[in-house]
């Protein structure tokens, strides 16, 4: 019994150190152009981007340092047409859903997608 115990307190441990979320985010898109054109800080959210987004942060939900409304993010994607299906219109505000995954003290952001009305 007591090595049951020890084993799910470890697995709480293990599980709570490495977690993943989602930040819904409200933004109206400010530019898009090749990531190799681009000087300036960057968000990564693919493993092979392309391309930079900037976008001014309308709402986030939770809130989360960085993404507050006002805020200018760019983040480093891999191709607006997988991204948006349509083109991306400067000036158009969208609704985005960022995954997150927090562990080993550290905070990594990917998949992000734009939300389709329902």
């Amino acid at each position: 019994m007591a090595i049951l115990v020890i084993g799910l307190l470890c697995l709480a441990t293990v599980q709570a150190r490495k977690t993943e979320d989602e930040l819904r985010l409200q933004a109206t898109v400010q530019s898009l152009m090749p990531l190799a054109g681009f000087s300036g800080t960057v968000t990564p959210v693919h493993f092979d981007p392309g391309f930079a987004l900037t976008v001014r942060i309308k709402s986030a939900n939770p809130p989360l340092a960085g993404f507050r409304p006002g805020d200018i993010v760019t983040f480093a994607i891999h191709s607006p047409s997988l991204l948006f299906v349509e083109n991306p219109k400067k000036g158009k505000t969208y609704d985005f859903v960022l995954h997150r995954k927090i562990g080993d003290g550290k905070v990594t952001f990917f998949d992000l997608v734009v939300r389709r009305p329902e």
